[in-house]
Order: structure tokens, then sequence, then C-alpha cells
């Protein structure tokens, strides 16, 4: 009976390792192994060896702890039955029901509870500590480990799943979770934040999604003089502008404001130009960014499918991107929404539709036959805009505030209490 009692004992304390080491490792992140590793800390190689097979190390803590879990289970039943028939009682099955429970209790109790909240907080000087014996306990159980998972492998592939013995250090999706996290917390600002995020999103992003619109283009003839074009820099307080012959589509160079500086105003607009690069509109910016790094330029010209201009982007609209919106001295920094009222907003034309669902916390659909406010309502209206010309969409009233050259530049949009069955359109 002693020694029956004695290897109850073990194979609790089997239960409870398993159980914490279990724990601990798998809340023990990659990055905070690394640290340690890079700090040297006694055991920490130990710990990655045994993290990066990960498959592996669930196997042997899985049979391990399955093993002691079982070693109790009938040691505990056989030492109550003993227990009870020397004292004259034969219900064996009272005996055998009252055995389970009991035994259940500690193995919930003993071998899982207690030693899981001990390793969740406690799980890298943990991990530390039974580096060694389990790095050895993993070497005894190998052999099994190998057998098992050999055969469990077809099963995880029927359902779709897959066996990998070393994972990702940390994907994008733990990463982007960190940084929500971090804000939360307020480890990092809400602008940081933004930043972090902007640079995950910086390779998927296209030039049509950052570009100045043709509509928008500050661009001048070739045929203007020296003093024009000054003049012109001036009025826009633009530093770099594009030349065109007759029209857009025909845009043969660009200024740049310092060129003209001291110039020779006789000379011809074209002795200063300079050579501007062409792209299309689905250019992921961060290819454009090294493009422009190398040819040492900071605008380029976007072209739609058919070669016509379709905008403009320059190297402070790809930067923007990351860093938020750069307004220099000679810029007003316009608001693209104002709030009137609770319900009531001022919208310029332009605002992206995902922006302005983030801003005002709207559902308003995107497409790919337009990506702004103004173009949303013209999908609508399917005319020429007007004044006082407004739709009605789910719960919102959208009007055309103000036009510009056919141009719709400022809309107004009201909420409204009731939702809107149908979709309606007026002026």
């Amino acid at each position: 009976m002693i020694v029956e009692f004695f290897v109850l004992i073990i194979c609790f304390l089997f239960s409870a390792f398993f159980s914490i080491i279990e724990t601990a490792y798998t809340s023990l992140s990659h990055l905070k192994v690394s640290h340690l590793v890079e700090k040297g800390v006694y055991g920490a190689a130990r710990v990655k060896k045994l993290k990066d097979e990960p498959s592996k190390l669930l196997s042997v803590v899985l049979i391990g702890n399955n093993i002691a879990n079982i070693g109790a289970s009938v040691l505990a039943t056989s030492i109550i039955i003993s227990f009870f028939e020397r004292r004259g009682i034969q219900n064996l099955g009272a005996i055998l029901g009252l055995a389970t429970g009991i035994i259940t209790f500690l193995i919930i109790v003993f071998g899982e509870i207690i030693p899981k909240n001990i390793a969740i907080r406690n799980s890298d000087k943990i991990a530390l500590f039974f580096s060694l014996p389990l790095l050895v306990v993993s070497i005894i159980l190998t052999p099994i480990s190998i057998v098992l998972t050999a055969i469990s492998k077809p099963f995880v592939s029927f359902f779709g799943g897959k066996i990998s013995e070393k994972g990702p250090f940390l994907t994008e999706d733990d990463l982007r979770f960190l940084i929500a996290t971090s804000e939360k917390e307020g480890v990092i600002e809400k602008k940081e934040r933004e930043m972090i995020s902007s640079i995950f999103d910086f390779g998927e992003t296209t030039v049509k999604e950052v570009m100045t619109p043709r509509p928008d283009i500050k661009a001048i003839k070739s045929s203007l003089n020296i003093n024009e074009a000054i003049a012109y820099f001036r009025e826009t307080g633009h530093s770099r502008i594009p030349v065109y012959e007759d029209n857009l589509d025909n845009t043969i160079g660009v200024i740049y404001a310092k060129d003209l500086l001291g110039c020779q105003t006789e000379k011809q607009l074209k002795d200063y130009m300079r050579v501007v690069i062409f792209i299309p509109e689905v250019k992921k910016i961060d290819e454009l960014l090294r493009q422009m790094q190398i040819n040492r330029t900071h605008i380029a010209i976007v072209v739609d499918e058919h070669g016509i201009t379709s905008g403009i982007v320059t190297m402070e609209d790809i930067i923007e991107e990351i860093v938020g919106e750069i307004h220099d001295e000679f810029e007003q920094g316009e608001k693209l929404f104002e709030k009137v009222d609770e319900n009531t907003y001022v919208v310029a034309g332009k605002m992206p539709i995902e922006e302005l669902n983030f801003e005002l916390k709207l559902d308003i659909p995107i497409s790919e036959d337009y990506d702004t406010i103004s173009g949303f309502l013209l999908s609508f209206l399917g005319k020429m805009p007007a004044v006082g010309d407004f739709i009605e969409y789910e719960n919102l009233k959208i009007s055309v505030e103000r036009v510009l050259k056919r141009r719709v530049t400022r809309l107004k949009i009201v909420k409204k209490l009731n939702k809107i069955e149908d979709n309606i359109v007026g002026g």
C-alpha cells in the first residue's frame, strides 16, 4: 500500500509537471525567447530548441500527461477498492463511482488548474527552470511521439489541417494585435498606431489611391514664358508643376520652381524642364517610391490602361500614407469634413468613402466605379450635378452644396432617424 501511495504521488507530480510545461511553453512568445537567448540567459537555448518544434513538444506533453493521469487513475482506484474491501464493503459500483469522483477532482485541481495558473503568470521562469528535464523526457518519449504523429497525420490532413514543425516567428496578424493592444494599454499613442498600421498597408496601396486626380492637377503649357511660369508658381504655391503641350495627355516634362530662381527670363520654359516619369494607376506605391529614389525625382504622371493622364503623384503623397497629412507653408490644410450638428456634416466632394465611413461611422458601399463621396452621389444622379440636387440612401440625405467646373466640391450629409427603404434621387 505504501509503495502504491508513493507511485500515485509520483503520477500526480508528473501530471502537474506536464500541465505546467504545456501552459508555460504555449504562453511564452517566440519574441520573448529570442530576447532571453540574446541576453545569454541560462537554459534559453534549450527553450528555443523546444519551441522550434511545436508539434513534437505538444505530442510529448500530451503523451506524458495522459500516461501520468491514467497511471494515477488506476492506482487510486486500486487503493480505494482495497481500502473498502478490507472493511467488508463489497458494493463495487458505489466504490468505483466514489473512486472516479475523487480522482477526477484531484486531477482537475492539482494536475490542471493549480499548475496552469502558476505557469501562466511565470511562463518564462518555468520554461527555463524545466527546460533540461523536459528535454530529457522529450528524448525518452520521442519514439512514441514519432509513431503517434505518423498515425495522426493522415487524419489531420483529411480535416484540412497541417502539422508544421516550425511556425513563423511572428505573423502580420500577431503584430497588428500587439500594436492594437499596446494602444489600448497606453504603451503607444493613436497616431503611432496609425503610422505603424500604415506601414503594413504600404505595400498593398496603389498609386490610384493616393494620386491627385486629373481635375485637380495644376499644370502649365510649354508655350508660357519664364515670367508667366514664375507667376503661376506664386499663385499655386507649388514647388513642382507638370508641363504639357495641347493637353494633359501630352505632358512633356516638369518644372521645378527653384530652377527658375535667378534664371534668364529670355530663355524658353523648355530649357529648364526636367524629365518626368509615367506610371500606371495599378503600380504599388512602395515600388514607385524605390523608382523615384533611383530616378531622383519627386513627381510622376499617372496614366490609365489607355495611356490617358488620370492624375499625378508626388513623393509627398507617398510619405503621407505613413505619417499622415503634410502641410507646407503655402497649404491651408483644407478640412475634408466639418460637423454642423449631431446629425449634419459638410463634406468635401473629394473625400474618400473609406475615410468618410471611418470618420462618421457610416456604411456607404465602395465600388470600382468610384472611390469618393461625390462619385457615389453621381452614380445615383446619372446627370450633370447642380446645387440642390440630392439623393437619399438608407438613413442619409446627401445633397450638393457647391459645384465647380462640373465637379461636386462640397456636399451636405444629414443622418435621419428612420431608415429609408428605397433610394430616392431629387433635384
